[in-house]
């Protein structure tokens, strides 16, 4: 008997990179199970909540809510403090313009797209992930559980690198649908004609998450000694340049300035800089965003 053909691209999301999203639920639960205040969600009744600290005990308080650890350690009665979080909401945005394609871009970035969801997930609540294009902010899937990542998959599977992305139109389009509060992973190569300022589009809203940078060395950082077709992946755009080891080294340096800028912005912003190449393992980038970013 056949079996039915599956809808996910092996060659973006190989066995081994399937493995390692089953395990990231159990990782992200026991990083949460000792990290420091402010930073996990628990279980209580009517729903998540969200742990944001410690505050000194008061007559009345529930006693259910005193942090024992913190009085045998210190000798006071601290009282944990909750907010609550019942919809927690992870959002995860993929520029999808087609400079993102070439040299190992689109496997690259659909399984940091796939990492940020499966993260997501193991945090609780629901994730959101959407794609970035010609201005636009088009969702392409939404889960709660993590056994619904096959539907992110098979998302990332069907979608190519085409087109521009126009990030100083879509990015403050995405600004309106974002909640208050939410996670906010975006994911892109930057490369575009937007002031990287555009990113205080998200300034107030309370935003937590981080901007992955992708960047493919042989775009960022190519090698002299040759003579190359620079082609603008974007608007097709191309001119023959001779890469001697000054021009290598102009074109890099133009690239390290570019992102300083894009890192610079999203810090202001409250995001984190998580700048990731193709050569970097799966393994690794999972590690970076269940530690800083989960």
């Amino acid at each position: 008997m056949s079996k039915a053909p599956t809808a996910i691209d092996p060659e973006l999301f190989p066995g081994s990179f399937l493995r390692l999203l089953s395990i990231v639920p159990a990782a992200v639960r026991r990083l949460h199970a000792g990290v420091a205040d402010g930073r996990r969600a628990v279980r209580g009744e009517g729903g998540r909540f969200y742990f944001r600290g410690h505050r000194e005990y008061r007559p009345g308080d529930d006693l259910r809510r005193v942090d024992w650890n913190v009085e045998a350690r210190l000798g006071r009665l601290q009282v944990r403090q909750f907010d609550a979080q019942k919809d927690l909401l992870t959002e995860v945005w993929v520029d999808g313009s087609a400079s993102m394609g070439p040299c190992g871009g689109r496997a690259a970035s659909a399984r940091a797209a796939a990492l940020c969801c499966a993260t997501g997930l193991g945090v609780g609540g629901r994730v959101r992930m959407g794609l970035l294009r010609e201005g636009r902010a088009t969702t392409l899937f939404e889960g709660s559980e993590p056994g619904h990542m096959r539907a992110a998959l098979e998302a990332l599977s069907r979608e190519h690198p085409e087109g521009l992305t126009d990030l100083a139109e879509a990015l403050p389009r995405l600004r309106t649908q974002l909640p208050r509060g939410a996670r906010f992973l975006l994911l892109s190569d930057c490369l575009s004609r937007a002031d990287p300022g555009v990113l205080h589009a998200f300034a107030g809203r309370g935003l937590r998450g981080a901007l992955l940078h992708l960047r493919v060395p042989e775009i960022h950082a190519p090698s002299p000694g040759r003579t190359i077709v620079a082609r603008d992946a974007e608007s097709a755009a191309q001119r023959t340049v001779m890469l001697d080891a000054r021009a290598a080294a102009r074109i890099a340096a133009r690239a390290k300035a570019h992102a300083d800028l894009w890192a610079h912005h999203a810090r202001q912003v409250g995001l984190l800089y998580l700048p990731f190449a193709p050569s970097l393992s799966p393994e690794r980038l999972l590690r970076r965003l269940v530690l800083e970013v989960a």
